[in-house]
């Protein structure tokens, strides 16, 4: 078997979370992802616990890339890029719009030298539009398309950001979308695209309860409730009036003829049972789908799907033991998927990116080096 993406060259000049995210995808596939990362380092080498000097944040959306160490600001770098985007399939970029033009590596330019080339550029309000020089991350458009407000305020809680990123995780999955898409139409047409993709673009897409806001209504808190019963927390993800009309016709509840005293009517009744197991045969014979609420800190230790579906990898952690990061989801019949690299040290593969995409010499990249165009991170012993 192979893998989908065999022998695509992506050029990664992406940081924090929405661009590497999408390249780690595009790597997982199969992709060649050449990192290109500044002497400084991307920020989130600095997120979580490190093994080896590199931290578990960056290692699981950065495994599987190969890395080369570029100082954008010294002379000749602008042009070491180009080349590299001379004889790449895809570029991915996340930076401000306007910076790449500021450099010299606009669109424009890059298409009129590679007419094949895919470029995907997220950013917060995209390339065009009245807030597209606006910083953003994740909790910016959480909050800028309704969600932080509309949670808190649906759940009776205070607004807080949410625990996880995803507005970035959202327009990375969008982005691989749009590069694929643009993959079948350059194959039929021989001519590649510019992907504006925009968070602010994504998540209002990846918003399905868009529709009731737009015709002013007001979207369920969730789609199920959570009830204590023996042995734990469960959700039954089913409205409350279905719930009630399924317990009231096949276990006679009484109705008290209010809501909150249905809620707590069926909350006594499950709470009634002696067991998880019991409740949950229950559930199932009455074709309810129902999940254990896990706590967060356990749940990928515990949940019984992590092992069999391959939900973690194990990867080297560079320092003579290995790491766990998580798999690729892409179980596909006859082609492979995953992680093939570990996360890599800025500069590590300088010479060997160069060596096989430019056909640089070892002492090209030497001089590269000496003029401070290239960086190599110091490694532990």
């Amino acid at each position: 078997m192979s893998f989908p993406l065999e022998g695509t060259k992506v050029l990664d000049l992406t940081r924090a979370l929405s661009g590497p995210f999408a390249t780690r995808m595009l790597s997982d596939l199969g992709a060649d992802v050449v990192k290109v990362e500044p002497p400084g380092g991307d920020l989130t080498r600095a997120y979580g616990s490190r093994i080896g000097n590199l931290a578990s944040h960056f290692t699981q959306h950065n495994v599987g890339k190969r890395n080369v160490c570029i100082d954008l600001k010294a002379a000749g770098a602008v042009e070491l890029i180009l080349a590299l985007a001379d004889v790449a399939d895809i570029i991915v970029e996340n930076f401000r719009p306007g910076v790449m033009a500021r450099f010299g590596l606009d669109w424009e330019t890059l298409h009129a030298r590679n007419p094949r080339l895919i470029m995907l550029s997220i950013s917060g309000f995209g390339q065009v539009g009245p807030e597209r020089d606006r910083a953003a991350y994740a909790p910016v458009l959480h909050a800028e398309t309704g969600l932080i407000d509309r949670f808190a305020e649906l759940s009776n809680n205070r607004a807080v950001d949410f625990p996880l990123s995803s507005a970035d995780t959202t327009a990375a999955v969008h982005g691989v979308i749009g590069i694929l898409s643009a993959m079948v139409m350059a194959n039929r047409t021989g001519v590649g695209q510019h992907i504006d993709l925009a968070m602010v673009n994504a998540q209002f897409y990846h918003d399905d309860f868009l529709s009731m806001v737009l015709s002013g209504d007001v979207p369920p808190a969730g789609s199920g409730d959570v009830w204590n019963v023996k042995g734990g927390r469960l959700i039954i993800a089913t409205p409350f009036f279905y719930l009630w009309r399924k317990l009231e016709k096949r276990a006679g509840l009484k109705d008290p003829g209010d809501e909150d005293g249905r809620r707590q009517v069926v909350a006594d009744y499950l709470a009634g049972f002696p067991s998880w197991e019991a409740v949950t045969e229950l559930l199932d014979e009455f074709n309810l789908a129902w999940g254990k609420v896990r706590p967060w800190r356990e749940a990928i230790f515990t949940n019984p799907s992590v092992g069999p579906r391959r939900v973690l990898a194990e990867v080297d952690d560079r320092v003579g033991g290995v790491r766990p990061t998580t798999q690729a989801p892409y179980h596909f019949s006859d082609a492979e998927s995953g992680v093939r690299r570990p996360a890599a040290y800025r500069g590590e593969h300088n010479a060997e990116v160069l060596g096989e995409w430019l056909n640089r010499s070892p002492e090209d990249v030497s001089a590269l080096l000496a003029a401070g165009v290239l960086a190599e991170q110091e490694r532990p012993e």
